[in-house]
């Protein structure tokens, strides 16, 4: 421990004192895992920001450069398709449904659901047949099962943000997004499992048990929204939704090799939503391919969809260096030069391009998801943290020692890292770096060491992702290819705050660029 630490367990012990945790064992878990946070504790402090605090990212009004839409390689989109066959009385929602629903029953061992009514899934189902023969308008989502994270509120269902700690709550209603996905259509199916409070990446939930990644099963599914990533790898379902604080849709999108789309924050209403950490917080759709998941979003947001015939011309990309090309699995970095060599040879322009303000991005998540996540579940701790599993119980209780001049000096970090981003992105369209620095983990591996960095799990996942949760841009993870055993790679594509569209149009053409090459 270095000079400048040395008080640092007293320190601790001194603020589990003013908790009122006198359990010494407790103490001691704490110490050890903020241990893993002196790093950042100098960073911050030796940090001399110049900007205010950011807090809350705001979406701002940016002029809208146009931008066509570039048609998906496998057509209209499977979400499209099956929707528009339901309209037109091709299909019968409830005949979706069922087979949804024994889809469901067959991957029971997998544990993508922590609840599932099937009777609510068939009178939804039928009431959309119903619709449709009176002639009804049933929407650009009609009969498409959707499965929803259990930290987002649907009407009937408990709520129980995947833990037993508290009492779940049935909701009364649904939150606006999933009021959204039901007026365009959409069949409400069930809700998903997800690592406890949506703090870790490996959804091995101690109450609804652990998520098996349906394509990989001795790998992870990520985390925390791992039972929506393996709802729709499993092919229950076409989309599912789910919530991103460091990385939570992409993490699970790249471990079972489907697509996650984190938007620009606050662009999707997040009411009625559980927090886990206020100014981190999206949500967003998992899906099979870029344009369901475009689809998906414009109806959480209420946007039109774009009508361009084709991109006039192919994306401009700046390939993220620095530490988003370090430390990275040898997999990941030849599929990543695949991926650059087929789009430079589609006729887009790479180019590369430094952010150094992304290191301190690291240090100014993790104190600003450590002290709001212990804010915002502030009722599971002390007499109550015993219910909670223990790797988050640590997090949440150890989130307790963050000092608020560390937590301010963190904010007026972000404001000047996402800055350099927005200038780094320059005229291109997006920026690009891999999702994962190495393959999806190992079920119960707890280090994750890559080209000599060794990290905890959770900070390997998280390294490439979270710095656009703490700048609040938006973010794509697309499958661009696998290793030789077929584990997944994923490619990543962010873009300027309230850019999404284009986002998700550079992201279509990106995909077709990889199935191209793969026919």
């Amino acid at each position: 421990m270095t000079k400048e630490f040395e008080g640092f367990p007293q320190y601790v012990a001194a603020v589990a004192a003013l908790r009122g945790e006198r359990d010494a064992s407790r103490v001691a878990a704490w110490q050890e895992r903020l241990s893993w946070t002196l790093g950042d504790l100098a960073t911050i402090g030796a940090a001399r920001p110049g900007a205010d605090p950011l807090s809350l990212p705001s979406v701002p009004q940016l002029p809208r450069r146009e931008l066509a839409e570039h048609p998906s390689p496998v057509g209209p989109g499977s979400v499209a398709a099956l929707a528009g066959s339901v309209a037109r009385g091709e299909v019968r929602a409830a005949e979706i449904a069922r087979r949804a629903l024994a889809a469901a029953s067959a991957w029971r061992h997998a544990r993508i659901f922590t609840s599932l009514d099937e009777a609510d899934v068939m009178r939804q189902a039928e009431a959309i047949d119903a619709a449709v023969l009176r002639g009804e308008t049933v929407g650009p989502l009609a009969g498409v099962p959707f499965a929803i994270k259990d930290l987002v509120a649907v009407r009937g269902y408990r709520l129980t943000g995947g833990t037993l700690a508290r009492e779940p709550q049935v909701a009364g209603e649904d939150a606006p997004v999933v009021a959204a996905l039901r007026r365009a259509g959409a069949v409400i199916f069930g809700m998903t499992n997800l690592h406890e409070l949506a703090f870790g990446v490996t959804s091995a939930n101690p109450h609804f048990g652990t998520v098996v990644n349906p394509r990989f099963p001795d790998r992870i599914p990520g985390g925390s929204s791992g039972g929506s990533g393996a709802a729709v790898a499993a092919g229950i379902v076409p989309l599912s939704l789910g919530t991103d604080t460091g990385g939570s849709i992409r993490i699970p999108a790249a471990c079972c090799g489907i697509v996650g789309f984190k938007p620009t924050y606050g662009v999707v209403d997040r009411t009625g939503v559980l927090p886990l950490a206020w100014s981190l917080d999206h949500v967003g759709p998992l899906a099979a391919c870029v344009e369901d998941a475009a689809l998906a979003f414009r109806v959480m947001t209420g946007r039109v969809p774009d009508a361009g015939a084709g991109l006039p011309q192919p994306p401009s990309l700046r390939l993220l260096a620095g530490m988003f090309t370090e430390f990275l699995a040898p997999e990941v970095e030849q599929c990543m030069a695949r991926v650059l060599q087929r789009c430079r040879a589609a006729g887009a322009q790479c180019t590369e391009v430094t952010v150094d303000a992304l290191r301190l991005a690291g240090a100014a998540q993790a104190l600003t998801i450590g002290a709001e996540a212990s804010a915002a579940n502030a009722d599971l701790l002390g007499a109550a943290a015993a219910a909670v599993g223990e790797d988050v119980r640590v997090r949440l209780e150890s989130g307790q020692c963050f000092l608020a001049t560390d937590y301010l000096q963190a904010q007026r970090l972000r404001r000047e890292i996402r800055d350099a981003v927005i200038a780094a992105l320059g005229d291109a369209e997006v920026l690009v770096s891999p999702t994962l620095p190495c393959l999806p983990p190992g079920v119960g591996q707890s280090l994750v060491s890559v080209a000599g960095l060794a990290l905890p799990v959770a900070g390997m996942l998280t390294r490439l992702t979270s710095p656009f949760n703490m700048t609040g841009l938006p973010a794509l993870s697309i499958p661009c290819g696998h290793d030789v055993e077929g584990l997944p790679v994923s490619v990543q594509l962010v873009g300027r705050p309230g850019e999404d569209d284009r986002v998700l149009a550079a992201g279509r053409w990106i995909e077709s660029v990889i199935a191209a090459a793969s026919t």
